[in-house]
């Protein structure tokens, strides 16, 4: 089988995308609203509290979209690739000595750890059946908790 199987996460990138989008707008628009309409009710520290909130929220959802949509794992019978926002790894699976295999929360993705000599790889992927077969075909024994 020389099936190559390509996995991301763009559909999962909408949510975060969202979130930055309303929390920049709240946090551009407040200091605003607060400046036109001249109310007494919020001091200005409120204010500048409640936009550092925000824009602190809208840069964790913008990381959150930028890894979802860069992140890409590709698998053969023989190599695996992941490419993530900040790394690119490259490991072989006759390197694999163990995995283990939990499913992420609620969500479709299944969760792989990878044991290599003295490091350990997380992949996600959604293609769980079909991952565990390559390394099956590859005689990894499999940890389970």
């Amino acid at each position: 089988m020389c099936n190559k199987i390509i996995d991301g996460m763009k559909k999962e990138s909408k949510r975060p995308r969202n979130a930055m989008i309303l929390c920049y707008l709240f946090a551009a628009l407040m200091p605003l609203v607060h400046y036109l309409m001249n109310n007494d009710k919020f001091s200005d520290i409120d204010i500048l509290l409640i936009f550092l909130w925000c824009f602190i929220l809208g840069t964790i959802g913008l990381y959150g979209w930028m890894y979802a949509l860069k992140y890409r794992v590709e698998f053969d019978n023989e190599k695996v690739y992941l490419k993530t926002l900040f790394r690119k790894i490259e490991l072989n699976i006759c390197d694999v000595k163990k995995y283990t295999c939990n499913r992420y929360r609620k969500s479709v993705f299944y969760q792989f750890n990878l044991f290599i000599k003295d490091k350990k790889v997380l992949i996600n992927t959604r293609y769980k059946d079909e991952f565990e077969k390559v390394l099956k075909d590859n005689k990894i024994e499999q940890i389970i908790k």
